[in-house]
């Protein structure tokens, strides 16, 4: 395959190492900083970084396909990296400059909801005061229809309650974070570096709604004590980062369900090889220059999303699109992905995931363009290395959520079985006794042959065969010798 600078086809073949961020002068710096300081993994360092860009940019922007789709630019990420992995200090390193603002922010809202309680108080009192003099006039048999007009006039002027500038929920049930999209910022980044509260809580129960929100379709939140209410054009980031523990247990919970409904198809995904061991202190000194320089640029983006704040106005996001020469590789790309999913193909079994591949694409592309300040359209170069990323991430997923095939689980079920004459000390077992004795749904035997094929590149038995005699060797390592 050619360098980022030439047209590529197909896709980066299975295996691929990850990408480093060459093409990304102000990120591709803050990565190596972070990477060199800390010295977490760098998918762990990256997803950090692109969870800080999505939430930051998610409310100003979408994307325009070449296809003539719009989509939103939101992200869901999810990695798994066990204790240790420094998970938070990866997060806090580029979220930190979000909650920077999010507490400026707060200390005049919370002004602002003094100043309205005040206001409150005063509107409730001049309401008491117009019903108790229609009270009166009712008690007099006069007329009233003054009085309500001035009634009427007064409830429409109700102060309103202040929006808080609130994008970042952690651990949020989804009650809480619907809520807070409606009455304050619409657009919002749930994110947990210890995904277990996350996975563990009601966060990710209602399914269909962050699917829906995801792809930046109206969603209504139904209550039962309050008044229902509609969300249209909310924008809503996912960052989860969780130990590989909690990440199974919540897979045997909600699994097939949350797999079923294509929650997890969206996710860009990563569980990178551990660092631990290899964190050894090159020199005392740590410079955070280029950390600091992303810093800067996602505060100003974020202030920008103070626009939010007045739901009176209408604003249409703007869209970015891709220049002439990434089209032509967008199209490519996605005719690729598409005949993946064909029997044999790369993503066999992996429908949808492959199916929201291309948007997933089109969305980091469009992230790093933007943040990055690049002028024109999304170029080739960027879109090279978000076809990387992804696709690292892709077979990261099928790594993940792939599930073992019949043959694959028969054989487990058979070691297990084999175990009973290892346990007698015996090393070797006639292959028509095994075909005999096995559990019945293993003796049929095609199925029988496929399970042993599989313990025998395990290393876990071998084949031997003395005249007419077959045999199972229970020790992969040794031959017999008659």
């Amino acid at each position: 395959m050619t360098s980022y600078y030439g047209l590529k086809r197909g896709l980066p073949p299975c295996g691929s190492p990850f990408p480093r961020c060459a093409p990304l002068p102000l990120i591709g710096a803050a990565i190596d900083e972070a990477e060199n300081n800390i010295q977490a993994p760098l998918p762990l360092i990256l997803f950090s970084a692109l969870t800080a860009i999505s939430v930051s940019m998610q409310g100003l922007f979408d994307v325009r396909k070449p296809n003539g789709q719009c989509v939103p630019i939101s992200l869901m990420l999810l990695s798994i990296a066990n204790s240790g992995e420094r998970k938070s200090t990866a997060e806090n390193i580029f979220l930190a400059p979000v909650r920077e603002v999010e507490e400026e922010y707060g200390v005049a809202y919370q002004s602002m909801i003094n100043e309205w309680g005040t206001k409150c108080k005063i509107w409730e009192a001049k309401n008491k005061a117009i019903l108790r003099s229609i009270g009166k006039l009712v008690g007099n048999g006069k007329c009233t229809q003054e009085s309500e007009f001035l009634l009427y006039v007064h409830g429409k002027s109700k102060p309103a309650k202040p929006r808080q500038f609130k994008i970042l929920y952690d651990d949020s049930t989804p009650e809480a974070l619907f809520l807070g999209l409606h009455q304050n910022l619409p657009t919002a980044g749930l994110i947990s570096s210890e995904g277990g509260g996350v996975l563990n809580g009601r966060a990710l129960i209602d399914l269909p709604k962050q699917n829906s929100i995801w792809s930046g379709d109206s969603i209504t939140v139904d209550r039962r004590t309050a008044e229902s209410y509609k969300l249209n054009g909310a924008r809503l980031t996912v960052s989860i980062m969780a130990q590989e523990s909690a990440f199974k247990d919540y897979i045997k919970r909600q699994g097939d369900k949350s797999r079923g409904s294509g929650l997890w198809a969206r996710y860009l995904v990563s569980y990178p090889v551990s660092t631990q061991g290899t964190r050894l202190i090159k020199n005392g000194t740590m410079s955070w220059e280029h950390c600091n320089v992303f810093s800067e640029r996602l505060k100003i983006i974020i202030r920008q999303n103070t626009i939010l704040l007045d739901d009176t106005v209408n604003r249409e996001r703007q869209a970015v699109q891709f220049s002439a020469e990434a089209s032509e590789r967008w199209l490519d790309i996605f005719n690729a992905i598409e005949s993946g999913i064909n029997k044999g193909g790369r993503f066999e079994g992996f429908g949808d995931h492959a199916s929201k591949l291309v948007d997933n694409i089109s969305r980091v592309a469009a992230l790093l363009h933007l943040f990055e300040g690049f002028d024109g359209d999304v170029s080739l170069r960027t879109l090279e290395f978000s076809v990387e990323l992804c696709l690292w991430c892709s077979d990261e997923f099928k790594r993940i959520f792939a599930m073992p095939k019949q043959e694959e689980t028969d054989a487990v079920e058979l070691n297990n079985w084999l175990d009973r004459y290892r346990s007698k000390g015996l090393d070797w077992v006639f292959k028509n006794d095994v075909r005999q004795r096995c559990p019945n749904k293993l003796r049929e035997k095609d199925r029988l042959d496929r399970a042993l094929s599989v313990l025998r590149d395990q290393g876990k038995i071998n084949f031997s065969k003395s005249g007419r005699a077959q045999y199972v060797e229970l020790s992969g390592a040794r031959t017999r010798s008659w």
